[in-house]
């Protein structure tokens, strides 16, 4: 009797344990589906505009926003595709080129003055944030508290002594008026300061014992370690840049340097919108941007990642 009990006993727990863990499974599996329903949600919301955007610059100029409402198929496809805008815009038409457009050479113009300054960046910024994260010195706090401080000041404040200074150097209407202001980055140095704390301060040690110098160590040690950060700070250095709009309008008035976020902006006159040709450099000027991340993103993942890695 006593043993049928013990049977029954030890049954009705496996079956309360079994039933536990189907309850869990239930709920992780519940957990894990509205998860993914609220990150596609979010998504959706995100990417909307962006594929409305594509598929009107495929779309004859009138059609643009016929279909808005009610909300339909057509809203976002074409009932006529076109590759209009695209042949406008390249300065491949008869009215792109009465325009005077060429958005092939404005967007190199962008890939230069990005690439240029995120290259002068990397080496600026990433001396600086050495001297204030690896090296000891009296007052250092303070001095970094300076150069952060520049990050609350509002563009507006600097930009006229800004264009003087550019001027006086004869830098106007040139490449070099876009790339020279953003040379040191506060934010970039901030950034790196925190990615190279974590670096080990004994390789510093050994490397010093064993003679090198700190630039040496900061080309043979510093930097190998700190790829993931760089790549994170380059990409977010870049994304700025490409996307600057009022100083290249201010410092260059040539249509030859001009970077595409501003002769985008030229197709907005005070007489007439040209959405189409809009929307076909807005997907054009994203268009690199989204390849690069996507090329660099496992570094970028790493460098977000390892920010937050202590010890």
């Amino acid at each position: 009797m006593a043993v049928a009990e013990q049977h029954r006993g030890a049954a009705f727990a496996g079956s309360t344990r079994a039933d536990s863990v189907t309850t869990d499974r239930l709920q992780r599996g519940g957990i894990a589906v509205l998860r993914a329903v609220l990150f596609a949600v979010i998504s959706l919301f995100f990417l909307i505009p962006f594929i409305w955007m594509i598929f009107g610059s495929l779309r004859r100029e009138t059609e643009i926003f016929q279909y808005l409402y009610p909300l339909g198929w057509h809203t976002f496809f074409p009932i006529e595709w076109t590759l209009e805008h695209y042949a406008d815009i390249f300065g491949l038409s008869p009215a792109g080129q009465r325009a005077g457009l060429n958005f092939g050479r404005n967007l190199m113009n962008s890939f230069i003055v990005s690439a240029g300054v995120v290259i002068s960046s990397l080496v600026f910024n990433t001396m600086g944030a050495y001297f204030f994260a690896r090296l000891k010195f009296p007052k250092k706090n303070w001095l970094l508290a300076f150069v952060l401080v520049t990050l609350f000041v509002p563009f507006e404040v600097t930009m006229v002594p800004l264009y003087i200074v550019v001027r006086y150097l004869n830098l106007q209407n040139t490449y070099w008026a876009m790339i020279v202001p953003w040379f040191a980055s506060p934010f970039v140095i901030f950034a790196l300061i925190q990615y190279f704390r974590d670096i080990p301060y004994e390789l510093d040690e050994a490397a010093l014992l064993d003679g090198a110098s700190y630039l040496h160590i900061l080309r043979t040690v510093i930097v190998p370690l700190a790829i993931p950060g760089l790549v994170t700070v380059s990409l977010l250095e870049f994304q700025f840049i490409w996307n600057l709009f009022y100083w290249p309008l201010i410092a260059v008035q040539s249509d030859q340097i001009q970077v595409l976020q501003v002769v985008i902006s030229s197709q907005t006159t005070q007489e007439q919108t040209f959405w189409g040709r809009t929307f076909a450099g807005s997907a054009l000027a994203s268009v690199p941007v989204i390849l690069i991340f996507l090329a660099l993103q496992r570094y970028y993942v790493r460098g977000v990642a390892s920010t937050g890695i202590k010890g």
